[in-house]
């Protein structure tokens, strides 16, 4: 009896990537990419492209600049889109119940593994294809070696292991999709910026700057940077790399740490997928919390406090709310002692960093940094939460249950809001306490700005004012924004995503595609308030403010602020408007008008006489009767 000899193939890969090839989405994604990219790179390289024009020798040696923003640009995308592609290749399998037969088969789980990632890497390698025109144009005007081309081509590989791998083992440990894609973005925010804020605190106790200690060690700023500086990402010594000189040795030392970093979360994601396989459902965010509740009971049950607690968890009756009691009373971002948790972890290291700074350095510039990542997980987490609101009950199918209730939608969708708000009112603190000791250091040390100086002098009023009208008005756009997206999106965790990738566009997508060609075909000159032109992008107001750059608007900041936040309030406003106006239609309630031509059309069809009871006196009678969408039923939108 012959044996036949088995067949290697990739049975798991070919699946994945015959199901992204039959979705029309996969195209038009790539076609959006391929168009965003090659706009983008046309504005930025305009100048060099209008100098080759007039003389076509002026251009050469320009390939340098031009391949360092194209690489940078390729590890925004990877930084921002990788996370979210890979973040559900296991956790979709648990969702659907499927994970269990892939084990049943013959693959193993570091197969099952290798060609899950491999599924996402290749996509992702496609995109940084789209790129290799724009890359071999840079390369064809010089100024780049070959050294430095491979290097940047190295570099963009990393980051993709390594934000793919971090990706994996989040998808690997969590249940739901929502939990990996937040938790994922979290641990990159941790791994890029906490060498930072580690070094900040070692510099502030010892008084021991990086300079003193490259310059101890004998070494290069250049060489010794990104070694001091392991979990950051391949971008910062791509950047260094293109702009300080090529070093073999700083190169292989620093792939070495990141490949040794991907090889981590990889075995992590192999221990997790076979351990947290088949856990119940549950949710691992108030598994988190309870754990920190027994940490904070033994270290509160001492001599000095005895137990005493400052926020008491109260459970009320319903009474007249019952929606903002479930989601208050019953959900862990939405219960005191929870939300208390959420603050002290936020507030105390926010605090601690601002005394170390405001201590040990003459400049607020490290406040500054340190708003970027409390900006990103405060806005990481309000819209997440917002856009789970109505998704998450689609998602559990709850949202018929729901919406039985003699509430209307608006009722429901307000009362679900209040957890949300909770939230908000939480994370406005870490902020104001940022802006507090910002103030501090800038008034201790402002002086009068020189009469031609981009900078004007700092103004404490103008500060204060802009600063809380950004938080007071941007985290409530985002909610309602995030909200009306989950309203329309039947998937929780593609809510989320579509979520955060609107208000991301919103912030970018305005300074490339209309501030750009403004400046290329106007070419304004300084202080002639073509600033304004910025507050197209919300995002702007907040980096003026910060680098007191107000030159810009004509020194007219006051008038900046009003147009600003007059505008994104209106678009506030729209937004709760759009939410709560056809709530009932979004979430599935249909209202059907009996009016006499629909009676007219149903007794026509069955050749019966229309009774008259269902005549008005004018014969244009409408009486609404409200019917709840079946599960069969396209969402609304």
């Amino acid at each position: 009896m012959t044996r036949r000899p088995a067949s290697f193939g990739l049975p798991l890969l070919a699946k994945e990537l015959l199901e992204q090839a039959a979705r029309k989405r996969t195209y038009a994604v790539r076609t959006a990419y391929a168009v965003l990219l090659f706009v983008a790179a046309y504005l930025f390289f305009y100048e060099i492209l209008r100098t080759g024009v007039a003389s076509p020798l002026a251009a050469l040696g320009r390939g340098r600049e031009m391949f360092a923003a194209l690489v940078m640009m390729q590890f925004a995308g990877v930084y921002f889109f990788m996370p979210a592609i890979t973040c559900g290749v296991i956790t979709q399998e648990k969702e659907r119940a499927s994970l269990q037969l892939l084990f049943l088969t013959r693959l193993g789980p570091w197969t099952i593994l290798f060609e899950k990632l491999t599924s996402r890497l290749i996509p992702m390698l496609g995109y940084l294809m789209l790129s290799l025109p724009l890359l071999a144009f840079a390369y064809a005007l010089g100024g780049i070696s070959p050294e430095h081309l491979c290097a940047g081509v190295g570099m963009l590989a990393l980051a993709m292991i390594q934000m793919g791998t971090l990706a994996l083992a989040c998808s690997a440990y969590f249940r739901t999709t929502v939990g990996a894609f937040i938790w994922t973005y979290l641990l990159a925010l941790a791994m890029f910026f906490g060498p930072a804020v580690c070094w900040l605190v070692a510099s502030s106790v010892t008084g021991l700057t990086l300079s003193d200690l490259v310059s101890r060690l004998g070494g290069n700023m250049i060489d010794i940077t990104p070694l001091m500086l392991p979990f950051f990402g391949p971008g910062v010594l791509s950047n260094s790399l293109f702009f300080g000189g090529f070093n073999l040795w700083t190169l292989v030392m620093h792939s070495v740490l990141v490949l040794a970093a991907s090889a981590v979360w990889l075995v992590l994601a192999r221990v997790f997928i076979v351990r947290r396989a088949f856990i119940a459902p549950r949710d691992a965010v108030l598994n988190v919390f309870k754990s920190l509740d027994r940490i904070f009971l033994r270290l509160n049950d001492n001599w000095l406090t005895r137990g005493f607690v400052f926020v008491r968890d109260t459970a009320p009756l319903p009474g007249d709310e019952p929606v903002a009691w479930r989601e208050t009373a019953k959900r862990s971002l939405g219960k005191a002692r929870y939300l208390a948790r959420v603050f002290i972890g936020l507030e105390v290291p926010v605090a601690a960093l601002c005394v170390l700074v405001i201590a040990n350095t003459p400049s607020a510039e490290p406040l500054t940094l340190l708003l970027i990542p409390v900006g990103l997980v405060a806005v990481l987490m309000v819209s997440a939460q917002s856009a789970s609101l109505i998704a998450g009950e689609r998602s559990h199918q709850t949202l018929d249950v729901l919406c039985t209730t003699p509430l209307t939608g608006r009722e429901i969708i307000r009362q679900k809001f209040r957890a949300v708000l909770r939230l908000m009112l939480v994370l406005l603190v870490p902020f104001f306490t940022i802006f507090f000791f910002e103030c501090a250091m800038k008034w201790r040390i402002a002086v009068p700005a020189p009469p031609r100086s981009y900078h004007l002098e700092f103004s404490l009023p103008l500060y204060l004012t802009c600063s809380a009208l950004s938080v007071g008005i941007y985290l409530p756009m985002v909610a309602w924004l995030s909200l009306y997206i989950g309203l329309r999106v039947k998937s929780q965790a593609r809510a989320i995503v579509a979520a955060l990738g609107a208000f991301v566009v919103w912030c970018v997508a305005p300074l490339v595609f209309i501030v750009m060609p403004l400046d290329i075909l106007t070419r304004p000159q300084p202080g002639t308030g073509f600033g304004f032109v910025f507050l197209v992008s919300p995002a702007a107001i907040v980096a003026f403010n910060e680098t007191n750059g107000w030159r810009e608007l004509a020194n007219h900041p006051w008038l900046a602020v009003v147009i600003n936040f007059t505008f994104y309030g209106a678009c506030l406003c729209l937004f709760r408007w759009l939410c709560l106006s056809a709530a009932d239609r979004l979430l599935g309630r249909i209202e059907v008008y009996e009016s006499s031509r629909f009676y007219d059309e149903l007794f026509s069809r069955h050749g019966a006489a229309r009774p008259p009871a269902a005549q008005s006196a004018n014969g244009s009678r409408r009486e609404p009767v409200t019917r709840l969408a079946s599960q069969d039923e396209p969402a609304a939108g």
